[in-house]
């Protein structure tokens, strides 16, 4: 996955993988999701369901979503909106490893309430505390971007969307290339996915998996 021969699979994966996390913003653009944790879930929905079964030059992908429905499932027990763990296992290529995201709506343009920014930045400590591999998902009606929680808390803003920011596809590229990820975000097997986010205090779990499969000889 690493080498440049590999470069077309991480490609077209994060492409793909970026298209159905965009039908989310198509749905916020629509007025049919409004609220933070819906937008996640509708998102990592749409992302499960297109990568569960790709497969693209001999390899496949796998995704599942775990997340928490329990009556104290409120806010505030939770130190962050998913994790994000990948899982590949090739023949040239192994890896498990992962990250912490909070996702938050807020639109290019409008003024952010300095109560809002404050609390930004404490939600993006507290992941920092888990991982440095930790991210902000930005929503709005014109896309969705990922910012850097370490962004988040060093710098002086008044939108986060001044902060550099990355595409989902061009972050979801880096994550795949093995510049983004936190090696301690892994579980043994899948059997153990539940029992890592609890262990990371994420609402949500998102595991995406990359096999090899046999070519089919035309």
């Amino acid at each position: 996955m690493v080498a440049k021969r590999q470069f077309a699979i991480i490609r077209a994966a994060a492409a793909h993988l970026a298209n159905a996390g965009n039908r989310a913003v198509r749905a916020l653009a629509d007025g049919r999701v409004e609220q933070e944790p819906a937008f996640t879930d509708r998102m990592l929905g749409h992302i499960e369901e297109a990568m569960n079964g790709y497969t693209t030059k001999g390899v496949r992908w796998t995704a599942k979503t775990l997340t928490d429905r329990g009556r104290n499932s409120q806010e505030g027990k939770f130190g962050a909106d998913f994790a994000g763990v990948l899982d590949i296992d090739l023949e040239d290529f192994k890896v498990k490893k992962g990250f912490l995201a909070q996702g938050k709506r807020v639109e290019p343009h409008d003024p952010v309430p300095i109560s809002e920014i404050r609390r930004m930045v404490a939600q993006c400590d507290q992941m920092l505390q888990y991982t440095p591999d930790a991210f902000l998902f930005l929503y709005s009606i014109h896309g969705a971007s990922v910012v850097p929680a370490v962004a988040i808390v060093s710098g002086h803003f008044s939108n986060p969307h001044d902060l550099y920011a990355r595409s989902l596809s061009r972050f979801y590229e880096e994550h795949f290339e093995c510049f983004i990820g936190d090696r301690t975000i892994s579980a043994p097997d899948p059997k153990m996915l539940g029992t890592l986010r609890e262990r990371l205090r994420a609402r949500t779990l998102a595991y995406l998996g990359a096999r090899q499969v046999e070519q089919v000889i035309q």
